[in-house]
């Protein structure tokens, strides 16, 4: 390739200082009162995980037991025995027989991809880059050794399955399959090929991200944070439209089912991934300016 591809939250995970792998949990956790006895937590989560990194630590604990209802962005745990969902979701990301992902890939990313995935290239054709995207990302969390069935999110929701407590989504799954099918090709192809040109640098960068959120390093995430929304500069409306469509609009959707909650008096544990919570445009930070008060209670 003529230019070296790194995307930004690799950059930035080799700019921070490294973790003491394997140190006790201790995440990001929020109280959220409205001053009249209502209150609600919020815990981002991240979508990988290992089992070390179990049990979570005490302000966890807290706020799954106060909680009356586990709210999360989509059931992972019903959703992984629901056979109907998981063709839906497939289904969504596959081409007819009229198109390709050869006329949405660039060329190199195409060459790459077929050689990295191991799999038919005739199957790899029909999907859409989303599901390559989504290919590129378990090669990187297999590198790093972590396990997406030992996310926080699917832990937590085995364990209100088992309790029986209500758990509400927050999000449809056509709404995610139609978040996914939104995002601007051209990052997709940047990231994939940074992903799979780059799998120790990629592998880093992801551990690097699972550590800051394992120890609750809010500054550590704000920069991964603000890093991942960067590119190549002939990228830069394509990825402040990725931003939008991955971060910025859902959670205007999160933060009014989070007042929504205060307002019934339930108390909800609301768990979506760390990005969703932390940040300017973070639900933490914008309840804040809503008026209600934000406490940290992991630290």
């Amino acid at each position: 390739m003529k230019k070296r591809l790194l995307s930004g939250l690799i950059a930035a995970a080799l700019l921070l200082q490294p973790y003491a792998v394997g140190a006790e949990s201790a995440p990001l956790v929020y109280r959220v009162t409205d001053g009249q006895g209502h209150a609600l937590y919020l815990l981002g989560t991240i979508h990988v995980g290992s089992d070390d990194m179990y049990p979570l630590g005490s302000a966890v604990e807290e706020a799954y037991q106060n909680a009356d209802v586990l709210a999360v962005e989509l059931d992972l745990y019903a959703y992984g025995g629901n056979l109907l969902g998981s063709l839906k979701s497939t289904f969504a990301l596959m081409y007819g027989f009229r198109d390709s992902a050869k006329n949405h890939l660039s060329p190199e990313t195409y060459a790459l991809s077929v050689e990295s995935f191991g799999m038919p290239e005739i199957a790899l054709q029909r999907m859409r880059p989303a599901m390559w995207y989504s290919l590129a990302e378990n090669v990187m969390i297999q590198k790093a050794g972590l396990d997406a069935m030992k996310g926080v999110d699917y832990w937590l929701l085995k364990q209100a399955h088992k309790d029986g407590k209500r758990i509400d989504e927050l999000e449809t799954l056509e709404g995610q399959m139609a978040t996914l099918l939104s995002i601007p090709e051209e990052v997709i192809d940047y990231e994939v090929q940074a992903m799979l040109t780059y799998p120790e640098e990629s592998a880093r960068g992801l551990l690097t991200l699972f550590e800051a959120w394992r120890q609750g390093d809010e500054a550590a995430l704000r920069a991964l944070l603000d890093a991942s929304g960067e590119g190549e500069a002939e990228l830069s409306d394509a990825y402040a439209e990725y931003g939008d469509v991955l971060i910025v609009s859902r959670n205007d959707g999160f933060e009014e089912q989070a007042v929504a909650y205060l307002n019934s008096g339930e108390t909800a544990l609301i768990a979506i991934g760390a990005f969703h919570i932390i940040g300017e445009n973070g639900l933490a930070e914008k309840l804040a300016r809503a008026g209600y008060t934000v406490e940290e209670i992991g630290r």
